[in-house]
């Protein structure tokens, strides 16, 4: 795939999600049992993004790279492929954390391994400002989980309270991201 990576440290314009398609379907979800084990049930919602979603997502994204986090992004020509936002400002009881907030494949460009890039550009943005580990509220979608899964994250250690109050349906997950020495 002919595509650029872009890692965006200045503010993003508003037409930054004009060329990208977000739609999920989901039928099954999965959910935290009070012992704190997975388990999936049924469960069906649409996600879209109409203009006003992306101008919320663009406002969130700027609070990011305000706070010494990234945006990257992936490019061919003029459309946007995918998109990750990475928070600068620490979580947790030790500031281990840094929320990786976004990240989207476009729906045309699922399946090809652009996921996989923004989350190891993300991991490499996270280790060059300090932190330990991700933190990740992630949609419960079992696409979704086992995308995360894939990449090596599990349930987090430790719930982040903001985090957790603005979508207490997501699952909290974390990734321990490798050390400064060992990471390039």
């Amino acid at each position: 795939m002919n595509h650029t990576i872009n890692l965006l440290t200045k503010r993003i314009n508003q037409d930054f999600l004009n060329t990208f398609e977000r739609f999920q379907e989901t039928h099954r979800i999965y959910a935290v049992d009070s012992s704190g084990e997975l388990y999936q049930k049924d469960e069906h919602y649409i996600d879209e993004w109409d203009d006003a979603k992306k101008q919320q997502v663009i406002e969130i994204l700027n609070y990011y790279i305000d706070r010494g986090g990234v945006v990257v992004a992936i490019q061919k020509g003029e459309t946007l492929l995918g998109f990750a936002g990475l928070n600068g400002q620490p979580l947790g009881t030790e500031g281990q954390y840094l929320n990786l907030g976004f990240i989207h494949v476009s729906r045309p460009c699922r399946g090809q391994g652009i996921g996989k890039v923004l989350f190891e550009q993300v991991c490499q943005a996270a280790v060059e400002r300090g932190a330990k580990k991700l933190y990740i509220g992630a949609n419960p979608a079992v696409d979704t989980y086992h995308f995360y899964e894939a990449m090596g994250c599990i349930v987090a250690e430790e719930i982040v309270p903001e985090i957790y109050k603005e979508e207490p349906l997501d699952l909290q997950l974390e990734y321990v991201l490798p050390s400064p020495e060992t990471a390039s």
